[in-house]
């Protein structure tokens, strides 16, 4: 589903979540994939996505600079050749997470810091039970969305 980015504060849904149910093992990787990406000052969005075991990683903070993004989709995958781009602009790809700002805030009922930076910190987890994507526009002014959900 959609994840509307308002001019600052917490997205619509907040979190947006995934029920996963029925597999076995445990995970060996993560990958998250974010689409339809498209925001008027993408360095105002900061994702967390937080696992059914609680375990944390910051997905992209601070990433892109005050160029436009139009309808990307953004592969995380901390196997990429590349990190996300400080400055912009940014462009559809497969990309390792990406955190430019060390001081993110993500509201209740996110957990608080610290979080990872890497999703190997799944890893040896099981995949069952609520995924949670908590994504917060920092800075007044501009607004996105991510039109095809996570």
């Amino acid at each position: 589903a959609p994840i509307s980015i308002p001019t600052f504060g917490i997205s619509n849904p907040y979190p947006s979540t995934i029920a996963v149910s029925g597999l076995t093992g445990t995970l060996s990787k993560v990958v998250v994939r974010l689409n339809g990406f498209t925001h008027t000052f993408p360095d105002d969005v900061d994702i967390l996505l937080v696992g059914p075991a609680g375990q944390s990683v910051v997905l992209m903070s601070d990433i892109g600079g005050g160029g436009d993004a139009a309808d990307l989709n953004l592969v995380l995958d901390d196997a990429a050749a590349a990190s996300l781009t400080d400055n912009g602009p940014l462009a559809s790809g497969t990309f390792r997470p990406t955190n430019f700002g060390l001081s993110d805030a993500f509201n209740a009922p996110a957990p608080a810091a610290p979080h990872g930076s890497a999703l190997a910190a799944f890893n040896g987890s099981s995949p069952n039970g609520l995924w949670s994507l908590y994504v917060v526009d920092d800075t007044s002014g501009d607004l996105g969305i991510f039109s095809g959900g996570w």
